[in-house]
């Protein structure tokens, strides 16, 4: 057996660079690599759930800049600049940069984009970006291959910003163990190290990471039967004991999964969401003056008073206005038909805190005579109205004359 401790022992950061590079060179024909996640039914399932968790983990939003850390083909980052994120594929290979190069310009992504993907290469040591410049990293099975663990978590550390979160999917303790990761470190000299999450989260709290918080994994199927017990649908006591025997049982496949797999994410301070998310959007809204009637095509000026009683700054800029809040309202007939849902919209001057209160004055024009209701509500731009996530808005009668 092989112990990933000797190849780290016998070569140097460069030199596993380098076998890196070697690696994507050798490939005659890169094209399943560019394919991922939907290259082999053996790997899709898994990747594809592996995704998922780790966008979930990250709390993504559009715009956010993201670190790709050991990239590769940058089958991911295409993935991310196509939700619009704004992507820096960062990796020891050369070549696999330019594979991923490859990959953006003959699948370009579908739409506007928020800017051209980045590709950065990598020296082992130093990442070439200024401090706190990303909103997010992202490592999708590379770390384990690092030698320079704690190096690489400070860099991850001093890029990222304040309230930033690192993202990974790696290995579990026995990696190193297996046979595909024994032939690997035989035959390639390349490190299949183990991840051992008690030793990294020791090594991250030392340059500035301040939490750990990790994915529950299974992949474990039941009947409906077994189901209908978890959920409580089913309340026969005589069958008590079978939903007790079931639970253990998952708990025992989960800690087994999490033995040989990991998604685990490292915050860089307290993570404050903000309006870019759909999540904690929520507000308070009255009027000081309760406005009756106007003439028509006239302008008419509602005093409005607004506290974010939600959980999410909201901003009051960015690229293409992704994620602004503004005041919009939603036109109603007296019967309270829809006749028009983007009714108005009004800029928000200064971005606003959770917690944070406000008074502004909006204008709306009727071009036609008769009541109507109108709802004031507010909007994340291309994220969503805050009504549709549970916030209520202000309902106005009005008589137009």
């Amino acid at each position: 057996m092989i112990d990933p401790k000797e190849i780290i022992e016998k070569f140097t950061v460069e030199e596993l660079c380098q076998t890196a590079d070697s690696y994507f060179k050798a490939i005659p024909d890169p094209t399943p690599l560019m394919t991922k996640p939907f290259n082999t039914f053996i790997e899709t399932p898994t990747m594809l759930q592996n995704m998922g968790l780790l966008l979930s983990g990250l709390h993504l939003a559009k715009t956010m800049t993201v670190l790709e850390f050991a990239a590769g083909t940058c089958w991911f980052s295409r993935y991310l600049n196509q939700a619009q994120c704004i992507t820096i594929s960062c990796d020891v290979s050369e070549t696999a940069l330019e594979i991923g190069k490859r990959l953006f310009k003959e699948h370009p992504t579908i739409g506007e984009l928020v800017a051209e993907p980045r590709f950065l290469h990598f020296d082992g040591h130093k990442i070439d970006l200024p401090d706190e410049s990303v909103d997010r990293i992202l490592c999708h099975d590379g770390l384990h291959h690092v030698p320079n663990q704690e190096t690489i978590l400070a860099e991850f550390a001093r890029v990222l910003k304040k309230g930033g979160i690192a993202g990974f999917c790696e290995p579990g303790e026995n990696h190193s163990k297996s046979p595909a990761s024994q032939y690997e470190m035989k035959h390639y000299n390349v490190l299949e190290n183990d991840i051992f999450i008690a030793d990294i989260f020791n090594l991250a709290q030392q340059h500035g990471f301040t939490d750990i918080k990790l994915k529950l994994l299974s992949d474990m199927e039941v009947s409906l039967t077994q189901h209908q017990l978890l959920i409580g649908r089913n309340k026969n006591p005589d069958i008590l004991p079978h939903k007790v025997e079931l639970e253990k049982g998952i708990i025992h496949h989960i800690a087994a999964v999490m033995t040989d797999k990991t998604i685990f994410f490292l915050y860089k301070g307290e993570f404050i969401p903000d309006s870019r998310s759909h999540v904690g959007l929520n507000y308070h809204l009255l009027t000081p003056e309760i406005v009756l009637s106007t003439k028509v095509n006239a302008q008419l000026s509602i005093p409005l008073e607004i506290t974010n009683i939600g959980t999410t700054r909201w901003l009051n800029e960015n690229i293409h206005d992704i994620g602004v809040v503004k005041i919009g309202s939603h036109l109603y007939d007296e019967a309270g038909n829809l006749i028009e849902f983007e009714f108005s919209r009004d800029r928000i001057n200064q971005a606003i805190a959770p917690g944070e209160a406000f008074a502004q004055v909006i204008e709306v024009k009727f071009v036609q005579t008769g009541v109507f209701k109108l709802a004031i509500d507010l909007v994340s731009e291309t994220v969503t109205w805050f009504e549709l996530g549970g916030a209520k808005p202000l309902l106005l009668t009005i008589q137009v004359e």
